[in-house]
């Protein structure tokens, strides 16, 4: 259940928000808080085009305890929880491997513009680390150059020229450096991120198979597709392009005998053969009546945990943080060997109809791979 103080602002805000007429007015306004709750719901059943998912007082039932985003809740006309950079978790592990390759990076970068993503590192970290340190900046940029991304078209416009211009910056870097001149190929990387803008709406990018997945009314909406050279659609530009796709003793297929996906950044030497860094692009408004959390995370955890199971281990924590160190965990429980990663951001559904009753995972049989007998 909502905490009073957060009620206290539902209530202020709603009378502010469903009653223009009033704030017309400098006369006081005339009803009780009883009559607040009657005026919303009146007003809901009178009107058919209402949006049915429309978040008020009796729909959103969050765990968080947040403040309101003042300004995007006035000038949308719903209530938007201020969810703040500090209540997103992250966690990561490097798992069985003997290097860790996986990179993310949260950040605000803009007036109620925070940034995420998750890159996971193939053929060394170079590629990764470049992401980390340098893919924020070109998102910035470009959304500053698009009009200040101040229409969906402009944000996703922004966040493509990002992902190609990275993509070139590394190229330019990579071939700059002496030591690079007698490695035989460049490193690449998976590239998944997301822009929140006024704790309101998602713009996620993504070329790779690291993924997003939205929580949304406890059940787990996958956002983004893994690139895969199977796909008949990746398979025929690579093969157009001069590659060739061919699959490997363990039924994982292959560009060039060699990379295990269709796009990526960096593995500069398949951008001719046609891998390429362009990115997928979804924009979508976030739900805070139906929306628990979106999460971002790495192929070492979607290899052992299906999008629902990744849902359900997630619903069973207090808090965001929590989470993404029991996510990270449930995969190394499920014999993991792949570096882990996982970022956690909460929305306004968070712990919405939790149930508490199991707080741990248990796999007998898969735990059975950890143990000295089967080691």
């Amino acid at each position: 259940m909502a905490t009073a103080h957060i009620r206290k602002q539902l209530l202020s805000k709603a009378l502010y928000l469903v009653t223009p007429k009033a704030r017309l007015s400098t006369a006081p306004v005339p009803r009780s808080v009883g009559s607040v709750y009657v005026d919303v719901f009146d007003r809901k059943r009178r009107s058919k085009k209402q949006s049915k998912e429309f978040d008020t007082l009796g729909t959103w039932d969050s765990r968080l305890d947040v403040e309101l985003d003042t300004e995007s809740s006035i000038r949308l006309g719903e209530v938007i929880p201020n969810i703040g950079i500090e209540r997103v978790g992250v966690a990561t592990h490097q798992g069985r491997r003997l290097y860790q390759e996986d990179r993310y990076d949260i950040k605000k970068i803009g007036h109620n513009l925070y940034y995420f993503g998750i890159f996971d590192g193939h053929g060394g970290d170079k590629c990764a680390e470049y992401c980390q340190k340098y893919m924020w900046r070109h998102v910035q940029h470009c959304v500053e150059r698009e009009n200040g991304g101040k229409t969906s078209h402009d944000m996703e416009k922004a966040i493509d020229k990002a992902f190609h211009d990275v993509n070139k910056s590394f190229d330019r870097w990579y071939h700059s450096k002496k030591e690079h001149k007698s490695e035989k190929v460049s490193s690449g990387s998976t590239a998944t991120v997301c822009l929140l803008q006024d704790h309101h709406m998602m713009y996620i990018g993504h070329c790779g198979d690291s993924r997003a997945i939205l929580c949304r009314d406890n059940q787990a909406k996958c956002l983004t597709k893994d690139h895969d050279p199977s796909d008949p659609r990746e398979m025929e530009r690579i093969m157009r392009s001069g590659g060739n796709v061919t699959s490997d003793s363990i039924g994982r297929t292959l560009v060039n005998n060699r990379l295990a996906m269709s796009r990526s950044i960096g593995d500069l030497e398949l951008k001719d053969k046609g891998v390429v860094c362009r990115p997928d692009i979804i924009a979508m408004p976030v739900k805070h009546g139906k929306d628990g959390f979106l999460a971002i995370i790495s192929d070492g955890i979607t290899y052992v945990m299906q999008d629902q199971e990744i849902v359900e281990c997630i619903l069973r924590c207090e808090d965001a943080k929590e989470a993404a160190v029991r996510l990270v965990d449930q995969a190394l429980l499920y014999s993991c060997e792949d570096n882990a990663t996982s970022i956690i951001i909460p929305f306004g559904s968070w712990g919405k109809e939790r149930d508490p009753s199991t707080s741990v995972f248990y796999s007998f049989g898969r735990n059975m791979n950890n143990t000295s007998r089967f080691g």
